[in-house]
């Protein structure tokens, strides 16, 4: 599939369709998206024809300015989703029946809108579960060096779109041969293959929070039959992984929604207004020791304190973190590099098979240091193979911080920490 993108700063001139339908010749693309197209419905719907696209969505200027439209070809599956003056989302459902979500995206030209332009791409990322991409013309930098002209770009601007990236957990794609923000974009998409990720169940620490998390998950422990210890654990992981998509992972959404609660209730002078504002406000603040205590679980970092409200500091940690955890491709023994998925899985699979095969075990009596002799005492030999006995599993446990990484059993040491309650 090819998508194109482009700036095209009004269609109200001869030139600029002629340039348009040269464009789409050249490049042929399934799907197609114009912004400040600076025109009402009506001369979207004769363009559309023109360019030979069996389907289209339009955003009305407003004022003087502004105006999106989306074009789409008839071998495209693609439903609009939501749309506004700045964006419009779409969902693409491949041949496959894999779908996955497009947004279409202008951002607000003026500098003192920055700060709703990157709150407003914070709000979008929390909208859906599927695959994302979003293009077009952000009005905004990443960096200093795409800043052409003699006066820099100011770094907190600079830091503040890269911040609202990193929050929506989306990943720049290289662009090639781009010399203006005018310029189309043309985004041509090879291999459509997504892999359905399994999402791991992964206890919050946020969790304990909720007065409501002790009561479900007691009454639900005690309504198992007496089990097995490690089955009925299983079991109850599974409740409250169920338990956890209920409850919330967006907090900025919330956040948003109570913020909003809060700014209407801040003008009443009455008794009942002002009890309410305080109420709301405690809602608040909890929410935002929820989200605390959320990234500080995924930054691994335990010199902080709960209450310290270093929520950005956490998120950048975590986002660090994953970015150092992640595999982008492996080099393959014929030098190859390998950055498919099932290939990598592959890939692993082979070079661990040979790892360990009986075949290719060291020998370890050909060690420099190598020495016939016990290297631990008998001693020592009879406590490492004795038995586990019951006071030594919440000792243990007790010593481990709770942010630590959970086991085989998908608990971490803040789980346990609390499970002699039920």
């Amino acid at each position: 599939m090819i998508l194109l993108s482009w700036n095209c700063r009004g269609l109200g001139t001869p030139r600029t369709v002629r340039v348009l339908k040269e464009m789409t010749k050249s490049h042929r693309p399934n799907f197609l998206f114009l912004s400040e197209t600076l025109v009402e419905g009506n001369k979207v719907e004769v363009l559309s024809s023109k360019l030979g696209f069996s389907n289209y969505f339009s955003v009305d200027r407003q004022g003087r300015g502004g105006g999106l439209a989306v074009f789409w070809k008839h071998n495209v599956r693609c439903s609009i989703f939501v749309s506004s003056q700045n964006h419009i989302d779409v969902v693409i459902k491949e041949i496959n029946s894999v779908s996955w979500r497009l947004t279409c995206f202008y951002g607000f030209p003026e500098r003192e809108r920055k700060q709703a332009f990157w709150d407003f791409l914070r709000f979008l990322s929390t909208k859906s579960q599927l695959p994302w991409c979003i293009f077009g013309d952000f009005n905004d930098l990443l960096y200093s060096t795409d800043k052409k002209g003699r006066h820099p770009h100011p770094n907190n601007l600079l830091n503040g779109f890269k911040s609202s990236i990193e929050d929506c957990c989306l990943a720049e794609l290289e662009l090639k041969g781009v010399s203006s923000d005018h310029e189309p974009i043309n985004l041509e998409l090879f291999n459509m293959d997504v892999s359905k990720k399994q999402v791991r169940f992964k206890f919050e620490n946020t969790w304990m929070k909720e007065e409501k998390f002790h009561d479900d998950v007691v009454e639900f422990w005690q309504s198992l039959p007496a089990i097995h210890l490690l089955p009925k654990l299983t079991t109850v992981s599974d409740y409250m992984a169920k338990w956890g998509r209920n409850f919330f992972h967006k907090f900025r959404e919330k956040v948003i929604k109570q913020k909003e609660i809060i700014d209407q209730l801040k003008d009443r002078e009455d008794d009942d207004g002002i009890q309410l504002y305080f109420n709301e406000k405690e809602k608040l603040s909890d929410l935002l020791l929820h989200e605390e205590l959320y990234w500080k679980q995924r930054a691994k970092t335990f010199w902080l304190e709960e209450g310290d409200s270093n929520s950005r500091f956490f998120h950048a940690s975590a986002s660090s973190r994953k970015k150092m955890n992640l595999i982008v491709g492996l080099r393959a023994e014929d030098g190859s590099m390998i950055t498919e998925h099932g290939h990598l899985c592959n890939l692993l699979e082979r070079y661990y098979k040979i790892v360990l095969s009986d075949t290719n075990h060291a020998d370890i009596t050909k060690f420099p240091n190598y020495s016939d002799e016990g290297v631990i005492t008998n001693e020592q030999n009879n406590m490492l193979t004795a038995e586990i006995e019951y006071e030594e599993f919440p000792a243990t446990v007790k010593s481990m911080h709770p942010d630590q990484a959970s086991g085989p059993d998908r608990l971490n040491p803040a789980f346990f920490s609390i499970s002699g309650k039920y």
